[in-house]
């Protein structure tokens, strides 16, 4: 796929997390305030901007250090734009300080938000953590921008949060899997070290057909703990989408040629329908 198909969906994507985020708000009685929506929006936008031109930034010095080439210019173009994005940022955070907008909530997932940018861009590089840059970017997504959303709106944390954000974030990582399953052998060639080349082919089909049936049996479990089933159950109508990425999925590893077209598609179907579901029916009531 095209990266800069990759890079709209990822803006895409995080429009969708984030109308999720102030669903869940508008669901539980908050009046959604639209100020705070698009001051909300542009903050995140500014980050995913400095996150994706600060890694470009920083791919670009590691290749060159790989290739035993000397390094480019620290003030590279995508250098600067990661600085203007991020000053813009922290314009946004003035302005969200000045109009007292900042529970400790906003600033916890904020803080945990700005973390994963840096991790995932290879600038804050621990190494238990860099070895699954994949985790910590769906967890930065998946988790954080919609809890950004609620937490902007209400100021408060909520049990509903976790209950489907933790499903939405196994499916993204199913979602990542089958990509980089469709990428493994030019990523192998070329020693990228995406999570599928490093736990193996083998291990990550494993992987994802069980994070398939977790988020289901996570969405399931909380129809059971006080998610009203009217909210909970269109979910679990994707359930047939994940059932086909599993039957996909064994069939590559017994050998049948794959569907790689289909794989990927089916995968970022699943993960989409999750989100639009979940986010259709809280904003229908």
């Amino acid at each position: 796929m095209n990266q800069r198909w990759i890079t709209v969906a990822f803006f895409v994507e995080g429009f969708f997390l984030y109308f999720l985020g102030l669903g869940i708000a508008k669901y539980l009685g908050a009046t959604i305030l639209w100020e705070r929506v698009w001051i909300g929006i542009f903050w995140m936008v500014c980050l995913q901007f400095g996150g994706i031109f600060l890694l470009r930034s920083t791919s670009k010095a590691l290749t060159s250090e790989n290739n035993g080439r000397p390094p480019e210019s620290p003030f590279s173009s995508d250098f600067i734009l990661a600085i203007a994005a991020f000053a813009s940022l922290a314009s946004l955070t003035v302005l969200m300080i000045a109009s007292r907008l900042f529970t400790l909530e906003v600033l916890l997932v904020t803080l945990l938000a700005v973390l994963a940018t840096f991790v995932t861009a290879r600038t804050i590089r621990i190494a238990d953590i860099d070895r699954f840059r994949e985790v910590v970017l769906s967890l930065g997504m998946a988790v954080l921008v919609p809890w950004f959303a609620f937490v902007l709106q209400t100021g408060e944390f909520h049990r509903f949060l976790p209950i489907v954000t933790l499903p939405v974030l196994a499916l993204r990582m199913t979602m990542i899997l089958s990509y980089q399953l469709s990428t493994y052998a030019h990523d192998l060639n070329t020693k990228n070290p995406t999570l599928m080349v490093r736990i193996g082919w083998q291990n990550g089909m494993t992987l994802h057909n069980l994070l398939i049936l977790f988020a289901f049996v996570l969405i399931a479990f909380g129809n059971v703990v006080g998610m009203p089933l009217s909210i909970g159950l269109p979910p679990m109508a994707a359930f047939v989408v994940g059932s086909w990425q599993i039957w996909s999925m064994r069939r590559i590893a017994q050998g049948v040629k794959p569907n790689w077209r289909g794989l990927v598609w089916g995968g970022a179907a699943l993960y989409g329908m999750v989100i639009y579901l979940y986010a259709y029916s809280f904003w229908i009531r």
